[in-house]
Order: structure tokens, then C-alpha cells, then sequence
């Protein structure tokens, strides 16, 4: 069977290790999202401090993320998604990225077929 039947295999890659442990090796996380995670945080404290309501939050967090996503992403490996409903990213799986992983190579003894 060919690498793209196994149920560990995404876009050329192989996620056993990761589907192992899903979210244990935070360096195989996307840096992006890990960078959105701490703006996130700084806004909550200051949403906190000037006593924001959960709207005006969601409107400033929805602003400051589209600038983000326009001005501040750095990711050398970042493939930009351009389909309607893509990640922002195609080397995005769920948070991990991709790139982070081993390149499928084929057949192995990990080999485990789709579930349909």
C-alpha cells in the first residue's frame, strides 16, 4: 500500500509520533499560532484592566487578528492557504505543523490503513 492509504499520513507526512501523543511536543506546534496564544493572553489582561465587555472583546480580538494575519506572520515555512474554509496555512495540521514531522516514506511497519 502506498504511504497516502495509512491513517498516520498527511500531505507527505507521517504524524505516528504526533497521533501518539497528540500536543505532547510543544516545539512541533505551529510557531504562529503559539505567537496568537500570547496576544491573546495580553489582550484578555487588558480587556480585564479596561473592563471590556465579552463583545467589544470579541470585536478587538477579530481586528487584531486579521492584522495579524496580514502584517506580522513570519514562518518560513508557511504555505498560505488560498481556499475558502483553508487554514491559514497548508502545513497546518490541527496546531501541529507539518513540517515538523518525519517525510512519509512509503511502506513501513507503522503502516495502519484509513478508516473509512
Amino acid at each position: 500500500m502506498p504511504g497516502r492509504m495509512c491513517r498516520f499520513y498527511q500531505n507527505g507526512r507521517c504524524l505516528y509520533e504526533e497521533m501518539l501523543n497528540p500536543g505532547y511536543n510543544r516545539d512541533w506546534r505551529c510557531p504562529v499560532l503559539k505567537e496568537q496564544e500570547g496576544e491573546y493572553d495580553k489582550l484578555l489582561v487588558q480587556a480585564d484592566n479596561f473592563q471590556l465587555d465579552a463583545q467589544a472583546f470579541r470585536d478587538l480580538w477579530e481586528q487584531r487578528i486579521e492584522e495579524y494575519l496580514k502584517s506580522n506572520v513570519v514562518c518560513r515555512k508557511m504555505v498560505a492557504g488560498v481556499e475558502e474554509g483553508e487554514a491559514f496555512c497548508t502545513a497546518l495540521y490541527k496546531e501541529v505543523c507539518l513540517f515538523e514531522q518525519p517525510e512519509c516514506e512509503g511502506v513501513c511497519n507503522l503502516f495502519k490503513p484509513r478508516k473509512e
